[in-house]
């Protein structure tokens, strides 16, 4: 028997060769899927971590400690106490709460002393901490003390503490206030040794975080025994680790049971491809099942002589994949059963039946097989409209749901191969009685041969798995490209280092004049939505987005320009500071009446104060020659009334406009405004106060040269806070009021966050340096499509220190690493692996068929058929099938959409999806793709060839 089945499968290579190469891309293609899932689990849980945020990778343990005279000894034994932690980076640090005293001013902030604190902070004046006593400030903070480099001050921790004394030694800003190390280093603070903590005597708390490595979130449990275990060590633990971890692992399980979706279809596929290539390969053996019969041959012979030429190939295309994965023995015997059922009904016929060339139809059998396919592909549209949708990340969708891209087409392929019948034999009909001789004969033909066109719902199935795949991976890659490009917020942007909000403003104006390449961009780092300062007169040129405006009418700011400014103003002694803006840099122009400044306290109490006289006071600004901008004016005690301002004999400001209430305002910063205003009679009376609080004080008053409030562009829900039914927004330091006007997303912010008006809040908030209230900043300068290749190296020698950068390009690419993406390209592929299996089945189909209609042919052209007709009927026949199961299977794909959304989102987290579930470019982009690789082999056809020589040929034999 085993000779009989060789020399069968030598005569019929192709049928052997096409069911090897079917066993083998479907068990292939699964083993493939096992091979790949664990590889793509790992780099999406690597991307993940890589994309997260410092603070998400970060554990923070903190612990109370007496320090004592040995400070080093007991954060050596805090942080020995600390095991099991892994770790990429560490940063150990000491604190102390207390209140900074001058003379004139106090504020509370705490006393810090961290690891690597000086190879992380940019000096703006003076040098880092080098000796016990000696600290150094944001600048911000050392103005609220009213403190300068070399001056003194002191920390009292509170009753029962040791008072200490400090030298301020330098002025800081963070390097980068968005990394790592600043992450957990909130608040205000000033920064010193470990012994300087030590001294006040109380007690204070040690600090430890530590940056977990990639590998740790592959182990979500790990991390919570992690933190268990340190919390019962009488420690406070804080992280976000296990959030990240739980996210990493919901991306690999995205991951698996996405492929595990992916193989399912192509098994399923797979084995339809299968059972239709064996049923015609079972209808070319009838003849050896016939001569096997008149042998004698008992029916199970039979069986094996023409079932195993089928199973042979089927068991050495799969039979490799098995010894790999043990797992898929059950495709494997689903496979043989296929063959067997297929073979078997000629087992059990007469010898006459099996002769026959035409077949007795089976409507019984054929029927119940149809009906079950209706009804279980009815049963996977009622499950998806009834159940929660699909969701690899979730246990829902699933049963039915799971192939229900197969289960529609497949039932759709089947009432459209009915339609085809019936149409197609309607139209024979039709065309015969009108004399159509071509049409009738394609007709008739079509409507004849029902079993040729089995084919259709695999071909309708493997084309649906395509069009659903491209639709996902189409729909996923616009949402992926539109979130990089709105978290991005341009086209490509510049990280800056820490400057001046209006320097940074003037210096990218003045690059880019023309106002289309580059824009100033000043992102909060508060808590909450972000808040997004941007250069409105630039939005729309730079990002492209069409946004309602972010500018409004304003009072013109008060300008001056001149080498020396004269101040006219009323003083008992007090001086008066004024802050200008310049181009560049920022000016301080202080001006001190005659007679030199009264001392903080009288030295008799009896003795009234010096009168106040008017003077003018003249001060050179070689730094506004080319003009500048009058930010605010600050005093120390008063009264002071101030009268004119000149520059270079010019007035400036007029009694008038210091008079004009509209024109000043006291802070909008998280601080005690310390400064009471008073207009009257042409001038403007300053008096400095001293109210009662622990905040920070600020006693400059403001020009007023913004709209108030604020136009705002606020998407989702910011938390705006509420103060006199005015809107408010916290960045820079300071709550700045806002009109907000509600839009879907902001760039950078997305579908949450406020746009602001960078010039307008920059002006609003006040000086940078928000270190009063911890808040940090990040520059960026944002770069429009058109943007020349050198317009960074211009930004460079502007003066701009460019310390990093990214683009919506690097972000998409970032974010097609991560498990939503990768989970369906995986799908992708599988649709293009089942769109071969039912090229190589529609190929065996064409092959079978085409002898029969060839030797059909040759028999018509021989009475008289024209050659054109001929070849007429043959291709429109050939390509029917195809012509049917393509534009079903692209229905399907649209049905499917249409009623539920992709079981992979996009994304992981609830970003919105705005995209339409019918991707119609990828649907035709599927058409033509499925179109040419199905229509070829059924076209080509050498048997039409030989039925037109034929034709001649046997013309001549009858003469």
């Amino acid at each position: 028997m085993l000779g009989l089945i060789l020399a069968a499968l030598r005569a019929r290579r192709a049928t052997a060769v096409v069911m090897f190469v079917l066993a083998a891309v479907t068990m292939g293609a699964a083993v493939g899927a096992d091979a790949v899932s664990g590889r793509l689990e790992r780099g999406a849980a690597t991307a993940r971590v890589e994309a997260a945020t410092p603070v998400e990778r970060t554990l923070s343990v903190h612990a109370s400690v007496a320090l004592g005279t040995a400070p080093d000894d007991i954060v050596s034994r805090f942080r020995a106490a600390i095991t099991r932690v892994p770790a990429d980076r560490t940063l150990i640090g000491v604190r102390y709460s207390g209140v900074l005293r001058t003379d004139t001013s106090r504020l509370p902030l705490e006393l810090r002393a961290v690891d690597g604190f000086c190879d992380n902070i940019t000096l703006v004046q003076g040098r880092c901490v080098e000796q016990d006593g000696e600290i150094v400030l944001a600048p911000d903070v050392a103005r609220q003390l009213d403190l300068a480099v070399g001056g003194t001050l002191k920390q009292d921790g509170g009753s029962g503490t040791a008072v200490v004394p400090l030298t301020l030694v330098g002025l800081y800003t963070p390097s980068d206030p968005l990394g790592w190390y600043w992450s957990g280093l909130d608040g205000i603070a000033a920064y010193t040794t470990r012994n300087t903590v030590a001294k006040p005597g109380g007690a204070a708390v040690a600090t430890y975080d530590a940056l977990l490595p990639r590998e740790a979130f592959d182990d979500p449990a790990g991390i919570e025994a992690m933190v268990t275990r340190l919390r019962n060590g009488s420690v406070d633990v804080s992280s976000a680790a296990g959030t990240l971890a739980a996210t990493v692992a919901a991306d690999r399980r995205g991951v698996r049971r996405g492929l595990l979706l992916v193989e399912l279809q192509l098994l399923l596929c797979g084995g339809l491809a299968i059972a239709v290539a064996a049923g015609y390969a079972a209808q070319e053996r009838r003849a050896d099942a016939a001569r096997m019969a008149i042998r004698g041959m008992p029916p199970w012979r039979i069986l094996a002589g023409t079932a195993g030429q089928s199973l042979v190939p089927l068991l050495a295309g799969a039979a490799w994949a098995v010894a790999l994965r043990p797992a898929l023995w059950p495709a494997l015997v689903a496979g043989v059963v296929i063959v067997v059922a297929a073979e078997w009904p000629a087992t059990r016929a007469s010898v006459p039946a099996l002769l026959r060339v035409v077949q007795p139809r089976r409507p019984l059998i054929a029927a119940t097989l149809e009906i079950c396919v209706l009804a279980v592909g009815a049963a996977a549209v009622f499950q998806l409209a009834a159940e929660p949708a699909a969701n690899v990340r979730r246990d829902t969708g699933f049963g039915l749901g799971q192939a229900a891209v197969l289960l529609i087409a497949l039932a759709a392929g089947v009432l459209a191969t009915r339609a085809l019948l019936s149409l197609a034999g309607f139209a024979g009909r039709t065309a015969l009685a009108g004399g159509h001789v071509g049409g009738a004969l394609a007709g008739l033909t079509l409507g004849r041969r029902r079993t040729a066109y089995r084919i259709v719902p695999v071909l309708a199935a493997a084309t649906c798995v395509l069009a659903v795949a491209a639709q996902d991976w189409a729909g996923a890659a616009t949402a992926r490209a539109d979130r990089a490009a709105v978290e991005v917020g341009a086209d490509r942007v510049l990280r800056i280092a820490p400057m001046d909000r209006e320097r940074l403003l003037a210096t990218v104006r003045s690059t880019d004049p023309g106002g289309r390449d580059a824009m100033a961009v000043a992102i909060g780092t508060g808590i909450g939505a972000p808040v997004i300062a941007v250069d409105g007169t630039r939005l729309r040129a730079v990002t492209g987005v069409d946004l309602p405006s972010l500018r409004a009418e304003a009072p013109a700011p008060l300008t001056l320009t001149g080498a020396r400014l004269s101040l006219r103003f009323v003083s008992a002694g007090s001086p008066v500071t004024m802050l200008l803006a310049g181009d560049a840099e920022r000016v301080t122009a202080v001006f001190r009446p005659p007679g030199g400044e009264p001392p903080a306290v009288p030295v008799d109490p009896d003795v009234p104060p010096p009168p106040a006289v008017e003077s003018t006071v003249e001060v050179a600004v070689p730094q506004c020659a080319a003009g500048c901008r009058i930010v605010s004016v600050e005093i120390k005690r008063g009264p002071v009334d101030l009268l004119e301002l000149r520059a270079d004999g010019k007035v400036a400001v007029d009694g008038a406009t210091f008079a004009d209430p509209t024109r000043w305002r006291t802070t909008l910063g998280r601080a005690i405004s310390t400064v009471q205003a008073a207009q009257r009679d042409g001038r403007l009376r300053l008096l400095d106060t001293d109210p009662p609080s622990e905040r920070p004080r600020d006693n400059r008053l403001y020009v007023v040269d913004t709209p108030v409030p604020l136009p705002a562009l606020v998407a989702g829900d910011p938390d705006l806070s509420d103060d006199n039914d005015l809107a408010r927004v916290q960045i820079f330091g300071a709550d700045i009021p806002v009109a907000p006007h509600g839009v879907t997303s902001i760039p950078r912010g997305g579908a949450r966050g406020a746009l602001v008006d960078l010039e307008y809040a920059a002006h609003i908030a006040g000086p940078a340096g928000g270190a009063t209230s911890g808040a940090r900043e990040r520059l960026e300068v944002w770069l429009g499509p058109s943007a020349p290749a050198d317009l960074p190296d211009r930004l460079r020698a502007a003066g701009l220190t460019i310390i990093g950068g990214d683009s919506a390009a690097a972000a998409a690419a970032r974010a097609d690493r991560l498990s939503p993406a990768v989970t369906l390209l995986a799908g992708l592929v599988g649709g293009a692996v089942a769109l071969l299996l039912a090229a190589v089945t529609a190929a065996v189909v064409a092959a079978v068929d085409r002898r029969r209609r060839g030797a059909e042919l040759t028999a018509l052209r021989r009475q008289g058929l024209p050659a054109p007709t001929a070849r007429t009927v043959g291709r429109w026949t050939a390509a029917a099938p195809v012509l049917v199961a393509v534009p079903v299977g692209l229905a399907a794909a649209v049905l499917l959409r249409l009623l539920t959304p992709a079981p992979v989102r996009p994304f992981a987290d609830r970003w919105p999806v705005p995209v339409a579930p019918v991707q119609w470019l990828a649907l035709l982009a599927a058409a033509v793709v499925v179109f040419a690789v199905l229509l070829p082999p059924a076209l080509w056809s050498r048997s039409g060839d030989r039925a037109r020589r034929a034709a001649p040929a046997a013309g001549r034999g009858s003469r």
